[in-house]
C-alpha cells in the first residue's frame, strides 16, 4: 500500500473518531437546558408570587386609608351637631320628622343612632365621588362618663359615637369619640347659655390609633 493511501486512511479514521465525539455533545446539552428551564420556572413562579402578593398590600392599604377618609368625614359632621335636641325634652334617638336613612333633618348626635347607608353621601344627600361598594354604620350610646367602656341605659351626661366604613360588607375602618354634655352634672342637657359643649376623646381604628378629633364647643 502507498504512503499517500496509508496517509487518508488515517485522516478518515481521525475525521470518524471527531464526528463520533462531536455526537455526544447535544446529550450533554440538552441536560443543561433542561436544568436551565426547571430552575427559571421556579424563579418565575417565586417572582410572580412575590408581585401577587404586593398587589395585595398594596389594595388592602388603599380600602383602610378610603375607609378612614370616610368615617372621618361623617364622624366629624356628626360631632358639629348638638349633645341632644335643642329646645325639647331630651329624647334619645331620632325625633318626629327625622328619617332613618336621611341625615339633613339631624340636629343632635344622636339622631345618627343606628344610621346605616351606602353608597355614601354627604349631609345634603350628595353623592361621594369613587365610592361605590362602601358603606358607613353608626351606633350611639350612653355611656358612664368615668368609665367609657360601661354603657348605660339612662341619661348620664356622656355618649360614644361609633362610625364604621366597610366595602362590599367587610369593616376597613372604624372611628369612634366620645361627646359629653359640658353644663350638666347629669341629665341636664344645656349648659347656662342654652349650648351643649361636644368634646371628642381620641378615635381609632381595628389597624391603629388615628389623631383624635378636634374639641368642639356648640
Amino acid at each position: 500500500m502507498s504512503p499517500a493511501r496509508t496517509d487518508l486512511g488515517f485522516h478518515t479514521k481521525r475525521r470518524t473518531r471527531r464526528r463520533l465525539s462531536d455526537s455526544v455533545r447535544p446529550a450533554f446539552t440538552i441536560v443543561e437546558a433542561t436544568l436551565s428551564t426547571i430552575v427559571v420556572g421556579v424563579m418565575l413562579v417565586a417572582a410572580l408570587t412575590t408581585v401577587g402578593v404586593s398587589r395585595t398590600t398594596q389594595h388592602r392599604v388603599a380600602l383602610i386609608g378610603r375607609g378612614q377618609l370616610l368615617a372621618e368625614a361623617l364622624l366629624a359632621e356628626i360631632l358639629q351637631q348638638s349633645y341632644q335636641e335643642p329646645g325639647e325634652t331630651a329624647t334619645f334617638g331620632r325625633e318626629t320628622g327625622e328619617l332613618a336613612t336621611i341625615r339633613s333633618a339631624y340636629d343632635d348626635v344622636d339622631d345618627y343612632t343606628g344610621w346605616s347607608a351606602g353608597p355614601p353621601v354627604a349631609k345634603d344627600g350628595t353623592a361621594l365621588a369613587n365610592s361605590t361598594g362602601w358603606k358607613r354604620t353608626v351606633a350611639v350610646e350612653r355611656i358612664d362618663p368615668l368609665d367609657p367602656t360601661t354603657v348605660s341605659a339612662t341619661e348620664t351626661g356622656a355618649k360614644r359615637i361609633t362610625v364604621t366604613a366597610l366595602y362590599n360588607d367587610v369593616p376597613q375602618a372604624t372611628l369612634a369619640a366620645v361627646v359629653v354634655n359640658a353644663g350638666s352634672s347629669g341629665d341636664s342637657g344645656t349648659d347656662e347659655d342654652g349650648e351643649s359643649a361636644t368634646a371628642a376623646l381620641p378615635a381609632a381604628t381595628k389597624d391603629g390609633p388615628v389623631l383624635p378629633a378636634s374639641a368642639q364647643t356648640k
